[in-house]
């Protein structure tokens, strides 16, 4: 039997990756894109591809997109809209007939004082309470959403990184997406009431600017964060759900910087359990995608 699977943020940094691996192995799976932008999902069906028109924001274009689909890949955007775009999207996989979603939360604690943590907390609640088998994926500091640079770290020769160089646990994009690809390829009957933790390795900031610098050969210099000068910044923000977002992201910085993020100092490797590998150390992740 072939499995439909609806896959959201198909052209992020994750998403994208996780086409990748649906290209590289579709066996015994059919997967359909989905994307706000109508151009875009003409493209992909002038490719030959299952492309779908699906706006968080508009839930009539649910019910389309989730035609015939049997596993759902659930990410949203950074904004406070994420309660009730995913628990429309829930309700509708629920009227829909889907029988496994895969979201994508973060490295919770279920005690965090972060409001977006606990807004995913909420989310994979009502998941749970739907009645559709789940699994949720739980990665901590992803290194190419700090690393990835326009223009890159090779000619800056910085990276910016959580406050007062406290210890973090990264995990890279391409393993959390390789996790999903498996959960949903392998289904409920293996991954159902799990929850996964990405979480390779703990280091500080000047430790992961040692090991770019030995990479780039040249001075990496780590820059932290400032919690006062990123919410002056984000007030300018004019919608209120975006800001009231990135506010919490603040927060991120202002527990990191009094020492109270101690949880996320954690090496918690699941992308081992579900690969059978190791997860991508940040000197194997620097020779992969740092020239």
């Amino acid at each position: 039997m072939v499995a439909k699977i609806l896959l959201l943020g198909a052209t992020g940094r994750i998403g994208s990756k996780l086409v990748q691996n649906f290209e590289k192995d579709h066996e015994g799976i059919d997967v359909r894109l989905a994307t706000s932008r109508p151009e875009v999902a003409e493209k992909w069906r002038a490719e030959g591809q299952d492309g779908v028109v699906l706006d968080l924001n508009d839930p009539s274009t649910f019910p389309a997109a989730l035609a015939g689909v049997d596993r759902l890949f659930l990410l949203t955007g950074y904004t406070a809209d994420m309660l009730f775009q995913s628990k429309k999207m829930v309700d509708a996989a629920v009227e829909a007939g889907v029988s496994h979603i895969v979201h994508l939360g973060v490295f919770t604690s279920r005690r965090d004082d972060q409001p977006h943590f606990a807004w995913h907390d909420m989310i994979e609640t009502y998941i749970e309470a739907s009645g559709i088998a789940w699994t949720h994926l739980h990665p901590n500091v992803i290194t190419d959403s700090s690393l990835v640079t326009d223009p890159p770290i090779s000619e800056t020769g910085s990276f910016s990184a959580y406050p007062n160089n406290v210890p973090v646990g990264w995990v890279c994009a391409a393993d959390i997406a390789a996790v999903a690809a498996v959960v949903l390829r392998e289904g409920p009957e293996k991954h159902g009431g799990a929850n996964y933790f990405l979480s390779v390795e703990v280091l500080k900031g000047t430790e992961v600017a040692d090991i770019l610098s030995a990479h780039l050969d040249r001075e990496v210099k780590y820059m932290p964060l400032d919690a006062d000068a990123l919410r002056k910044a984000i007030a300018a923000i004019p919608d209120a759900s975006s800001r009231a977002y990135m506010e919490s992201a603040v927060i991120t910085m202002e527990l990191a910087a009094a020492g109270k993020l101690a949880y996320q100092a954690v090496a918690r490797d699941d992308v081992q359990k579900v690969l059978g590998r190791p997860g991508t150390t940040m000197a194997e992740w620097a020779k992969q995608n740092l020239s």
